[in-house]
């Protein structure tokens, strides 16, 4: 059965223009005239498709079982004729097409890679270049900055100091008396004028210097412990002996 045939003699058969059946049946006249030629791929969808003709059938008085029945035949064939096309388009298709977009595909892929690579040496480069000019320059600061407050004084406390020669000489003498125990009379004249007489008690202490001669005498000189120049010389009697004793300053070199 050829429905746009089929749609058609019945049209005409009952002297309705393209118009008339558009009024009356609301389908578009443009749809009505693909129906009747056929043209199923200008209709808006398979749904709407099936739709307008069953309408159209059914206005026109055909057997619309019989009408849609051959619709369905007309797809089958439709879905039938793609898949052979594209079965003929996927034969005839060029087998060194893939490989050749494989072989593209890779070439791309190692050339973004080698891309990657040369990019990440770069960058590590200048980053070790960076590192190793402030290391120098902290390096430079360093050495050029000078020495805070506390280690300069430092620096010149450490710096030894010239040695002046130490020749320690003695001018005059220095006598010191110590009483030890008990108590002691005792008489100190120094460089010949008298400098002291009385009695010490244990514990107390007494000390002259003179510039030439210091002479004294000891009423108990085994309780009182005599320095000379800071020089320990001890008990110079025993107890309860007298004793004079006069001590000269050494001449000068």
């Amino acid at each position: 059965m050829e429905i746009g045939k089929a749609l058609k003699e019945a049209r005409e058969m009952q002297n309705l223009s393209l118009e008339q059946v558009e009024e009356k049946t609301k389908i578009r006249r443009k749809y009505l005239q693909a129906l009747e030629n056929e043209q199923y791929d200008i209709l808006p969808g398979q749904v709407y498709a099936k739709a307008f003709l069953k309408s159209y059938a059914k206005f026109l008085n055909l057997n619309v079982e019989e009408v849609m029945a051959a619709y369905a035949q007309v797809g089958l064939k439709e879905r039938s004729t793609e898949q052979e096309t594209k079965k003929d388009t996927t034969e005839k298709a060029p087998m060194s097409t893939s490989p050749k977009l494989r072989t593209n595909s890779h070439t791309r892929s190692h050339t973004k890679s080698r891309t990657w690579v040369y990019v990440g040496t770069i960058l590590a480069s200048i980053v070790l270049l960076v590192s190793v000019l402030y290391y120098a320059n902290a390096q430079k600061k360093d050495q050029l900055q000078p020495p805070v407050d506390g280690q300069a004084a430092q620096s010149v406390e450490q710096q030894p100091t010239a040695q002046e020669p130490t020749t320690k000489q003695t001018e005059g003498l220095t006598l010191t008396f110590n009483i030890a125990k008990d108590s002691c009379w005792m008489r100190v004249v120094v460089d010949g004028t008298p400098a002291f007489q009385g009695e010490l008690q244990a514990g107390q202490t007494q000390e002259f210097t003179g510039k030439e001669k210091i002479s004294f005498t000891l009423g108990n000189a085994g309780v009182v412990q005599v320095k000379l120049n800071g020089e320990e010389l001890g008990y110079l009697g025993e107890e309860g002996a007298v004793i004079n004793r006069e001590f000269t300053a050494p001449l000068p070199d």
